[in-house]
């Protein structure tokens, strides 16, 4: 009797170890059992491939919850600038966290160029204008829609282009619209209320809009390429969590996602 108590004590002892490891984290399923909340500021450009990161990120951090502000580079920076808020910074070019930098807004010890945005032309699909290159912008009856060059990343990417090639003057003749983020363009080409406009490479593999258009890339030696920082900033409410999502992004499972939406990762 008593080496059957005995026996029964050590299973008792076990099973509650194993129960105080299970809920300590070590020995569950379900991922890391750290709580929390991210404030992320990412540029319109991202918002396909960032909620798949999220998604793969909340696998392994299941309690700590991601809340995104899309929008213009320039529109996230003046987020930072005067409602001193967001945790994790996710500009489409390094521009704006060089910015972010300069006003002190950012922990420079978490910057990391993750990968990079490629500027092309997209024309509707049959390019019934026949647009061929750069130039073709500054045909006559040829409508264009850019990126505000003070907002958005690709505004300021496509006028640095246009500039390097001479043709700003020319091409701004043509300009139908400049938006506020890179997203609109693609709806204004989709919708056939311009022939053609400059966006990010990466949004070209986007399945809903693949047969409507149709891409026009820009040689290397005509384009200008931007980086794609993350950091975490100097507002971040909960420090560890925001480490951990930004760390997670250029990690390797984090590199997988980019590389499934079409970019080129460093």
């Amino acid at each position: 009797m008593n080496k059957k108590i005995g026996i029964i004590g050590i299973v008792i002892v076990v099973v509650l170890i194993l129960a105080g490891l299970y809920f300590s984290g070590i020995l569950s399923s379900g991922g890391s059992n750290e709580k929390g909340e991210v404030y992320l500021l990412a540029g319109a450009g991202f918002s396909k491939v960032a909620p798949e990161l999220i998604k793969e990120f909340n696998k392994k951090y299941p309690n700590i919850k991601v809340n995104v502000k899309y929008g213009g580079s320039g529109e996230l920076f003046s987020i930072l600038e005067t409602q001193k808020e967001g945790d994790v910074f996710l500009p489409a070019d390094y521009k704006y966290m060089g910015d972010a930098i300069k006003n002190d807004y950012i922990e420079t010890n978490t910057v990391v160029n993750i990968t990079k945005n490629i500027p092309i032309i997209v024309v509707k699909a049959g390019n019934p204008k026949n647009i061929t290159s750069l130039k073709d912008l500054a045909k006559p009856g040829v409508k264009v829609g850019l990126g505000d060059p003070e907002v958005p990343a690709i505004g300021k990417a496509s006028k640095q282009v246009l500039d390097k090639n001479n043709l700003t003057a020319n091409v701004s003749k043509n300009v139908e619209v400049y938006t506020s983020t890179v997203n609109q363009l693609l709806t204004y080409i989709v919708t056939g209320q311009v022939d053609a406009v400059i966006i990010w490479e990466d949004m070209t593999s986007w399945k809903e809009n693949k047969d409507k258009i149709q891409v026009i890339k820009i040689p290397d030696d005509q384009n200008i390429f931007s980086d794609i920082p993350v950091a975490v900033t100097k507002f971040a409410k909960n420090k560890d969590a925001s480490d951990k999502f930004a760390n997670f992004l250029h990690s390797a499972e984090g590199k997988k996602v980019w590389e499934q939406w079409g970019f080129e990762v460093k």
